[in-house]
Formats: structure tokens, sequence, C-alpha cells
């Protein structure tokens, strides 16, 4: 092989991978930016899309707030879209136990910080993935797994604008229902490295037709004063 074939092959070889690895060093960026964070407080709306072969498609709008506050204290509450049932799943700590709670069964569940895990794992698929995306980045010691932490062969969908800001896109793939594997993106803003959105698209092998993704934007703000009050979720009065 001469010296000017093995250049040209390094070049191909670098071009080929500097996508991949760009875009890994994007998500280790931002994640050591969230995991180093004094505070964290968002809103955001997940957008869910359904279809079955032949069917209409339907949309659900459902909303969530987040508080964190290092190294323990941490909110989350969703609301379903009314027209699809109008749940309320909250979780929650104050700085040790977990809490969660959820409209649907009424009852208040409790779990030791180290098991903090079994608390966001529980209410993932009443809140259509969401309460798993910032716990999974700002909770690393809860071993929390979601599309953040599990996105596989991610590679660069180039820079683009998302309302107004210039954001990574991040393409890849995670593992969805009976081991079948689904395309994501995450899109982070460029200058403060923050998670804008995570699209999560329908997974492969299923039907023609089929449509089962769900889009979830978020608005947050880092590095404020949040009052201990923030932590606080009183459940409702259970209705039998």
């Amino acid at each position: 092989m001469t010296t000017q074939v093995a250049i040209v092959l390094a070049l191909a070889v670098g071009m080929a991978l500097e996508p991949h690895s760009a875009s890994e060093e994007v998500l280790t960026r931002s994640r050591a930016m969230y995991q180093a964070l004094k505070s964290y407080a968002d809103t955001g709306v997940v957008i869910v899309e359904g279809q079955s072969p032949g069917a209409p498609l339907t949309s659900e709008k459902h909303t969530f707030t987040t508080y964190y506050r290092a190294p323990g204290h941490y909110l989350f509450e969703f609301k379903e879209d009314p027209n699809a049932g109008g749940d309320h799943v909250a979780i929650w700590s104050g700085g040790a136990d977990f809490r969660s709670w959820w409209s649907a069964t009424g009852v208040a569940e409790a779990y030791p910080a180290a098991q903090a895990i079994s608390a966001f794992a529980t209410m993932s698929f009443p809140t259509g993935g969401s309460a798993l995306h910032m716990a999974s980045w700002l909770l690393p010691k809860g071993s929390i797994q979601g599309t953040l932490t599990d996105i596989r062969n991610p590679a660069s969908g180039g820079t683009v604008d998302l309302g107004g800001r210039r954001c990574h896109r991040v393409n890849g793939e995670v593992q969805a229902h009976f081991g079948a594997a689904r395309a994501v993106s995450i899109w982070i803003e460029v200058e403060t490295l923050l998670v804008r959105r995570i699209l999560e698209d329908t997974p492969r092998g299923l039907p023609a037709g089929t449509i089962d993704r769900s889009t979830t934007d978020f608005d947050p703000k880092v590095n404020l004063t949040i009052e201990d009050s923030s932590f606080e979720f009183k459940t409702p009065a259970r209705q039998d």
C-alpha cells in the first residue's frame, strides 16, 4: 500500500467515524453538565400520536413539571390530556425516600432512595416514558434508565433550528416493547447543552400504516433558587 493510498483510506475512515464520535461527545458533554447542576426546573409537553392500519391518526397532549435540587430533592408531576382520561401522576422526594402517586389507583407508594428506580419505572407507562427522561441524568445514583441513557449508535442529524435555538440533533435507536428497536432523536441546544426535545418514533416491525410516536418538548431553567415547598406533593383524597 502506498503512502498516498494509506492517507486517503485514513481520511475516509475518519470522515465516516466523525459524525458518530461528535454525537457521542455532545451527549457526554450534555450529561456531564446536567450532573453538575445545583438545581433544575422545567415545564414540558408530550405529544403522543397513534394510528392503526386504516384507522385515523389520534393525538394526545400531556403536560409535566420537574423540580430538582442537588443532590436528591426531586419532583416530577404529570397531567394527562383530559381527552385521554386526565390521569395525574407525581414522583417526589424531599431529599431522602421517594414517593409516587397515580390517580388511577389513588395509592401513594414509598421507596428508599436506593430504590428510586422502582418509582420511576412504575410510572414510566402512565407518563408515556417522560418520567424517565430528566431523572436518568439528574439522578445518576438511582440507576434510572431512559432514552437519554439507552440511546445506541448515536449519529449526527446536523445542527437545526428549534424554536429559534440552534440545536444539535442526535439520531439513534433504543430498544422498544417486546425487544423491537425504535428510532429516536434528541435535540440538544448548542449554546447551553440543554435538552430541548426527545422524539421516540414507531417501533420497527409493526404492520405498515402503524404509528406509535411520542415527542417530548422541554422548557428548562437551571441553577435557580428552588424552595423546599416545591418538593412537596399532597395526594388528593381517594374517591372510592
